[in-house]
């Protein structure tokens, strides 16, 4: 790691050294987890500008500060749209927006099965940015191609975990009228290595290469809507739709999250970003007199700039305005940082004792009682009558 950084839970790997660095010194390697960390190679001037940059070392105050944010549930008018969403289409909505068919918009996507960040021009061409994808993204050059882009007088639309955003605002190191940022609520970032082997077991378990891993797929079944319903595709043919994946779970619980996320800076509501979004929790308690099945995304605007992007955007959106502290009890990661679990440690340990990925995970996997396996069953609308009945009777 760089000589600012003392341990690893200080480092979220978001690239901001990478890209600032003027002698090109500085590469990401894997550590034993599979997590990239900074290293200066000889080339190395002691500049110090990779430690002017950090979001870690030095963290810069929000840009909210004028504006009186406000939260919605939103749902995208185009089924087709919401279908290919994770949660509600909201992030379709606004590189609509903002972009239109001309702008460069900064995502996630697969190249291969690996997770990295890149980009488009235009949102209608933003279909391999949707979907969530539970592995850390390789930022690589994509901040020098924002700040080129910008540079030349184009609009950006970045997107990302609240770090990167934090990132590359430092490396900007100023204000752009033509860059809006967009970023997560973020439960953490999971191991690229942990990924890799299990897509690996599953290729073997299968007898065919995984060609295709979508992490969230919407399911209904009886009254429910499934929201994390992995699909796996084979290059035999085979599609396996799996609604218990390992892998899904293991991270939901915590299991492989990179280090620095139990220690986040970012997950607060203070945001960097001009807009927030996310998953909208718990809909029918917030909003109990909700008609809509779909799944919806939590819309939290930060700046005056989000506002006037997002008061476009409503000409694809339905929405429903909501309490942002409810969304703060919901959602968890919007006020705290993830709980890393407390078997991480041992099961970093024995997967790098060679025990096989598939036996790691069943091993470290907490699986549900009796109470809690019918409760998680029950349909969507029957539980959150059931909790509001409770409450009543408490008062």
């Amino acid at each position: 790691m760089l000589y600012f950084t003392n341990k690893k839970s200080q480092c979220t790997g978001c690239g901001a050294c990478l890209a600032v660095c003027p002698t090109k010194c500085i590469n990401f390697v894997s550590d034993e987890e599979g997590f990239l960390y900074p290293e200066a190679d000889s080339n190395c001037i002691n500049c110090g500008k990779c430690e002017s940059v950090c979001p870690v070392a030095n963290r810069k105050e929000t840009i909210s500060k004028d504006f009186t944010k406000y939260c919605v549930a939103a749902l995208h008018r185009d089924r087709n749209i919401w279908e290919k969403s994770s949660s509600g289409g909201a992030f379709s909505a606004i590189c609509k927006a903002f972009c239109g068919d001309e702008g460069a918009i900064f995502g996630t996507r697969f190249e291969r099965l690996d997770v990295v960040h890149d980009y488009v021009y235009g949102a209608d061409n933003i279909g391999d940015f949707r979907k969530s994808k539970y592995v850390q993204s390789e930022i690589r050059d994509n901040y020098i191609k924002v700040k080129d882009i910008l540079e030349n007088k184009e609009k950006v639309l970045f997107s990302g975990t609240p770090c990167q955003v934090a990132g590359l605002k430092n490396f900007l190191g100023k204000e752009y009228e033509n860059l809006l940022c967009v970023d997560l609520i973020c439960h953490g970032v999971g191991s690229p290595d942990v990924f890799k082997k299990y897509i690996k077991y599953l290729g073997e378990k299968h007898s065919s290469k995984v060609i295709s891993y979508t992490f969230r797929n919407k399911k209904a079944k009886m009254g429910r809507l499934l929201e994390y319903v992995v699909r796996v595709e084979f290059e035999n043919g085979l599609i396996i739709e799996d609604d218990s994946d390992s892998y899904n779970i293991a991270f939901l619980q915590a299991l492989f999250l990179r280090p620095s996320c139990g220690e986040c800076l970012f997950a607060n509501r203070n945001r960097l970003g001009d807009i927030t979004i996310g998953d909208f929790k718990k809909k029918y308690e917030i909003l109990s007199k909700l008609k809509e099945f779909e799944n919806f995304s939590t819309v939290i605007v930060n700046t005056k700039k989000g506002a006037k992007i997002f008061e476009k955007a409503l000409e694809s959106l339905k929405v429903f305005p909501v309490n942002i502290e409810d969304i703060l009890k919901t959602n968890p990661p919007l006020s705290a940082p993830s709980k890393i679990n407390a078997e991480r440690e041992s099961f970093f340990d024995d997967l790098n004792n060679g025990m096989p990925i598939d036996k790691a995970l069943r091993k470290y996997i907490t699986k549900p009682g009796l109470l809690t396996y019918i409760w998680i069953h029950l349909p969507d609308r029957f539980r959150s009558k059931i909790k509001r009945w409770l409450k009543w009777i408490k008062r």
